[in-house]
């Protein structure tokens, strides 16, 4: 689907419950990964929907869920992705369901 602040949620709430593996195969989280890596868009970030332009919000929803989903943080799109965060001041300018 298009938002994509939907899946950063679920990502985040199967992380901090622990339940790694009965919840999310690793063939899901590997679908995961992809889907968030093909939206990344030419700037590092990602926005709100697929559509949208980068955002700080989707940027910083998609970077913690693709971190969390175990990419090491010097991957080519994690750096991408904090570059762009870092850019335009930090995740302190992203709203609360980011922070």
């Amino acid at each position: 689907g298009g938002p994509h602040f939907l899946m950063p949620g679920l990502i985040v709430v199967w992380y901090v419950t622990g339940r790694l593996e009965s919840l999310l195969e690793a063939d899901q989280r590997a679908a995961m990964e992809h889907y968030i890596r093909v939206h990344q868009q030419r700037d590092g970030g990602w926005g709100m929907h697929i559509e949208s332009p980068s955002t700080m919000f989707g940027s910083c929803m998609m970077y913690i869920a693709l971190r969390l989903l175990g990419v090491p943080r010097d991957d080519p799109s994690m750096v991408k992705g904090r570059t762009f965060i870092h850019s335009y001041g930090g995740g302190i300018y992203t709203g609360s369901w980011a922070k």
